[in-house]
């Protein structure tokens, strides 16, 4: 488990990083190492590794993705229009994501707060990436995406702006939708991260009881 143990010590403060590596050694080597297969111990190590990645972190690293696949994706065809069904793909995938995430850091701490603040924080990171994504978007292919159906709205009302470039009206657009795409970020993150809680709640309820010397297994 050397390459788990180097990941985990970049992941964690350095004061921290002794105790929780050599906690999570101890627990690995003898409670899971003895009951589980090779394959399922090592996912096990995995899954505790990933979840000291921070919220902030994957939200940052799932907006990264989504932003690239939005550029590339006009690259290839900038005058295609976002469908509903495209939309409402990316959206399901982003939330399974964020729900995902808020699943592994709710379980670290054993605490609902914690994964729904967890879903609320990956949100807001991920929305943030795919704004400036749609920044970059707007001005590398104006010229092209400008003649897009879903485009129509926004040209008509920049004629009736009085704004004399189209660059700097959709830059004031998508400037003044900031504050709506963080705060959708933030609520859709927070439901996912109540709904994790929820899965985390029921997994302890569900898992078998430890024994201790003042109380017998029932």
């Amino acid at each position: 488990m050397n390459w788990g143990d180097v990941a985990l010590r970049l992941l964690v403060r350095a004061r921290d990083r002794e105790t929780i590596s050599g906690d999570l050694l101890e627990e690995y080597r003898e409670e899971v190492q003895p009951k589980r297969s090779p394959m399922a111990a090592r996912l096990w190590y995995a899954r505790q590794v990933v979840s000291f990645v921070s919220p902030l972190a994957w939200g940052v690293a799932i907006g990264v993705a989504a932003g690239a696949l939005q550029l590339l994706e006009t690259a290839i065809e900038p005058l295609a229009d976002d469908s509903a069904g495209g939309m409402m793909a990316i959206v399901g995938s982003l939330m399974l994501l964020w729900t995902l995430t808020s699943v592994a850091a709710g379980r670290r701490t054993d605490r609902f707060r914690a994964a729904v603040v967890s879903g609320c924080l990956v949100g807001i990171a991920t929305m943030a990436v795919i704004y400036v994504s749609s920044i970059v978007r707007v001005n590398v292919f104006l010229d092209q995406i400008r003649y897009r159906g879903d485009w129509v709205n926004l040209v008509s009302r920049f004629h009736a702006s009085g704004f004399h470039s189209l660059r700097a009206y959709a830059n004031y657009e998508y400037f003044r939708q900031l504050p709506i795409l963080l705060t959708l970020g933030a609520v859709a993150g927070g439901c996912c991260g109540t709904v994790a809680g929820t899965i985390n709640g029921r997994v302890r309820k569900g898992a078998p009881r430890t024994a201790t010397p003042d109380s017998p297994p029932r």
